[in-house]
C-alpha cells in the first residue's frame, strides 16, 4: 500500500505525523507492505500513485504556502477523491479542500473541491472534545486549536448534528482534530483499516493501551 505525506515538513503540529506511524504500523501487522512517500514544497506529486494521502496541520502562514503550491494539483486531487480514493485530513488542512477561506474581509480562494467554505471568529477555539460520529459506532476524541469553522449546506458532516468541525465525501475524512487522530482513537483505527483494505474482518492486533487511554479520555473529556 502507498501513502503520500503530503508536505509533511510545513503540515505536521501536535504530533500528527503519528497518523502516518499509526497506519504503517496496523497495516504492517495485517502483513500489508507499507511503501511511504515523504513530500516537500516543489517535489512533483502523482496522486495516481497512491492508495492513501495524507495532510496535517499547520501554521496559519504555513496553510496558506501549502494552497499556492497544490493549486497546480486542483483536479488531480478533485480526481483521486471522486475516484473513492483515501484522503485523510486533520487539523487546519481541512480548510484547503473548501471553496475559500473568510478572514473577515480577506477572502481566500482554496482548492474548491467540496462544496463548503470556511469562516474564521476572532476567537480561537481551544479544546478537548468528546463528539459522536457519523460513520463510527463510537465516539472520537481529540484535541482542537483554530479558528476556522466550516460552513456546508449539505449533510456530509462527520460528527452527528454538527457541520463546523469535519466533513466526509466518499473517502475523503477531514476534521480539526489533532494530537493524533488515529492514535488517540484505536477503534476509529481499526475500522480505516478495514476500510483501507476492503474488509469485514482482519488479524486481531494489540490495542489494549491505546484502548484504556481512549476510555479514560472519553470519561474526562464532557
Amino acid at each position: 500500500m502507498n501513502i503520500g505525506y503530503i508536505y509533511y515538513d510545513l503540515l505536521n503540529l501536535y504530533g500528527d505525523d503519528g497518523n502516518i506511524k499509526a497506519l504503517k504500523q496496523r497495516l504492517t501487522n495485517q502483513g500489508v507492505k507499507v511503501n511511504i512517500d515523504y513530500i516537500s514544497l516543489g517535489d512533483t506529486i502523482n496522486f495516481n500513485n497512491y492508495d492513501i494521502v495524507y495532510f496535517g496541520s499547520s501554521t496559519d502562514n504555513n496553510l496558506l504556502i501549502a494552497l499556492e503550491y497544490l493549486k497546480p494539483y486542483k483536479n488531480d486531487i478533485k480526481r483521486y477523491i471522486n475516484n473513492n480514493k483515501f484522503l485523510l485530513s486533520t487539523g487546519n488542512s481541512i480548510e484547503l479542500f473548501g471553496k475559500y477561506i473568510q478572514k473577515g474581509d480577506n477572502k481566500i480562494e482554496a482548492l474548491d473541491i467540496l462544496n463548503y467554505y470556511t469562516e474564521y471568529n476572532e476567537n480561537r477555539i481551544v479544546n478537548d472534545i468528546n463528539y459522536n460520529c457519523t460513520i463510527h459506532n463510537k465516539n472520537i476524541i481529540g484535541f482542537e486549536n483554530h479558528r476556522g469553522h466550516i460552513i456546508s449546506k449539505e449533510k456530509n458532516f462527520l460528527y452527528k448534528g454538527d457541520n463546523k468541525y469535519g466533513v466526509v465525501y466518499n473517502n475523503f475524512i477531514g476534521t480539526y482534530l489533532i494530537g493524533p487522530l488515529l492514535i488517540r482513537n484505536p477503534y476509529f483505527l481499526e475500522d480505516y483499516i478495514k476500510r483501507l483494505l476492503n474488509k469485514e474482518d482482519i488479524k486481531e492486533d494489540n490495542y489494549y493501551l491505546e484502548i484504556e487511554s481512549y476510555k479514560k479520555a472519553v470519561e474526562l473529556i464532557e
